[in-house]
């Protein structure tokens, strides 16, 4: 390689990088449910709460589910900011499409939660910077299992202590994905970057045919 030349990345068909972010994703979400179903109900235990009431909670919602959308949304939350809109959309979309299939779920709870709390991050992060993306996840998590709206547990969303450690598995437990991707790869069919420049004429290097797409392992 010559000095100054820059290394080409290859491709990666947009479809096969979903389908192994949401591997990769399912794969870090069972690793840590448990620790954070320990201290979800570790605060459930200290709410004025029965056990049969307790109980019921827990059995009405599909919380493992319901923790599998919020690590998803965790990284595609990123994406917007890391792809070219067209680029973005076209994943978003096919993580809409194959997200329920994937928690092995024949409705959409999966999905809708999933891109109401991306919002909520994509949101939080426009207000505040300083706003951690695994304590919104975490919030919109509690507000879905109904805590906001119970006597007994509200103070449960207002404890920053304990909204930090439940959201301790998502901080530190879900894999950067879609940075580690930029970094290896492009999305084939596209050209990297351009959408930061978005030059009215491209240029004849800009019109090459676009590089054979490769498996993503």
């Amino acid at each position: 390689m010559s000095i100054g030349a820059t290394a080409v990345k290859p491709t990666v068909e947009p479809r096969a990088a979903v389908e192994r972010f949401l591997k990769h994703m399912a794969a870090a979400a069972r690793k840590t449910f448990p620790a954070w179903q320990k201290k979800l109900i570790e605060g459930l235990d200290d709410c004025k709460l029965s056990y049969d009431a307790q109980y019921a909670l827990i059995d009405a919602h599909p919380i493992e589910d319901y923790y599998f959308a919020g690590v998803v949304a965790l990284e595609a939350a990123k994406i917007r900011r890391l792809f070219a809109p067209d680029e973005a959309s076209e994943l978003l979309s096919l993580i809409a499409e194959q997200v329920d299939a994937v928690a092995e779920r024949k409705d959409r709870i999966v999905s809708d939660l999933l891109f109401f709390m991306v919002g909520r991050v994509e949101q939080a992060a426009h207000v505040d910077q300083q706003k951690m993306p695994h304590d919104e996840v975490v919030r919109a998590l509690l507000q879905r299992m109904g805590v906001d709206r119970s006597e007994e547990m509200l103070h449960l969303m207002h404890a920053i202590l304990y909204r930090h450690e439940l959201g301790e598995p998502l901080a530190l437990g879900v894999p950067q994905w879609w940075q580690m991707f930029r970094t290896k790869y492009s999305l084939a069919g596209k050209l990297e970057n351009s959408w930061v420049s978005s030059p009215a004429t491209p240029s004849p290097a800009a019109r090459k045919a676009p590089r054979r797409a490769i498996a993503l392992m």
